[in-house]
């Protein structure tokens, strides 16, 4: 790169001597104008062309040093003398490091979504197909389960758009005071009818007494998401148990069941971006894999903390812990 940068100077001078060329020759002397209009060309060229290159140049130095010291984490300063160019380094290590997770995050994305609606497109596909090879008139019975597939389609891209904007704090919370025992029955009344389609007995222990401050709406889905999951992962005739705390400002809510439960090793992915702890029921049982991940997000927004605790076959308890007015 110096070797080039010597020619910067050099083209610049030719690009000046030709510009004043072009005015000072007379008029009738064209072929020494037209010689010195086409070193104008060329040398403007060149020069742009090295402006160019050294443009790249850095741009892809700068990158091979993020990347170098992105996979080279044990570079630290006894390499160098100087502690301002230490910190430059380690300030470049952890910039290169953000850099790849992130494209990594945004690849895994990508291949979760492409992965996500593969079925559901699939699906609808075969059975357009079988309808055009058919010939025949297409019936309402026909077209309820591309209507399904269509509906499971667009929960998963509205959910994903949701996990993304609460992700990137782009999503709008809207905060009121609403009574809580009140709000917590409307939502087991909503799904009290799955719940006794399979004989499961949904029971309230505790109370809180107070408003709280929180998204309505928001909440409403977190609620709705850990209690839909515990119906629906109890076997027939089985029990879940909301259990509600209230103390110095926080509302400590726990969703427990006495269902197959989740493997150890499993635990620490719950809350993750298309996961599911039993990939086989995924698709009969209408899940996108998203709500947890999204249960999470909204829940932190409002100032709060979520984990679960499992043991094979001993049930699974979520837990949800909120200040009854969350400080921004």
């Amino acid at each position: 790169m110096k070797r080039l940068s010597i020619f910067f100077p050099l083209f610049a001078v030719l690009f000046t001597l030709a510009i004043l060329g072009a005015f000072w020759i007379p008029t009738h002397d064209s072929g020494w104008k037209i010689i010195l209009l086409l070193l104008l060309w060329l040398s403007g060229i060149s020069l742009i062309g090295l402006i160019w290159y050294h443009y790249e140049h850095k741009k892809a130095w700068l990158a091979r040093i993020i990347n170098e010291t992105a996979n080279h984490p044990h570079i630290h300063q006894q390499s160098f003398e100087s502690d301002d160019f230490t910190e430059v380094v380690q300030a470049v290590n952890q910039l290169g490091k953000r850099i790849l997770k992130e494209e990594e995050r945004r690849g895994q994305l990508i291949a979760d979504v492409a992965h996500e609606l593969r079925t559901p497109l699939t699906i609808l596909r075969s059975q357009l197909e079988t309808l055009v090879l058919e010939g025949k008139e297409v019936s309402i019975h026909q077209l309820i389960p591309l209507v399904d597939e269509i509906i499971h389609m667009q929960q998963l891209i509205h959910n994903l758009q949701q996990l993304s904007l609460a992700k990137a704090n782009q999503i709008t919370i809207k905060r009121s005071w609403f009574v809580f025992q009140e709000w917590l029955e409307e939502i087991i009344e909503t799904l009290n009818i799955k719940a006794i389609e399979k004989e499961i007995e949904v029971k309230v222990e505790g109370k809180v007494s107070k408003e709280v401050y929180w998204d309505s709406s928001r909440m409403k889905q977190v609620v709705i998401n850990l209690l839909g999951n515990a119906i629906k992962y109890t076997e027939q005739g089985g029990k879940v148990n909301i259990v509600l705390k209230q103390s110095q400002g926080i509302v400590k809510i726990q969703i427990i069941d006495n269902g197959p439960g989740i493997p150890p090793e499993k635990l620490p992915y719950v809350f993750k971006r298309f996961y599911r702890v039993d990939a086989s029921r995924s698709r009969v049982s209408g899940g996108s894999g998203l709500g947890l991940a999204i249960a999470k997000e909204f829940v932190e927004l409002h100032g709060g903390s979520i984990y679960v605790e499992s043991e094979s076959g001993e049930g699974t308890t979520f837990t949800a812990i909120l200040p009854i007015f969350p400080v921004d």
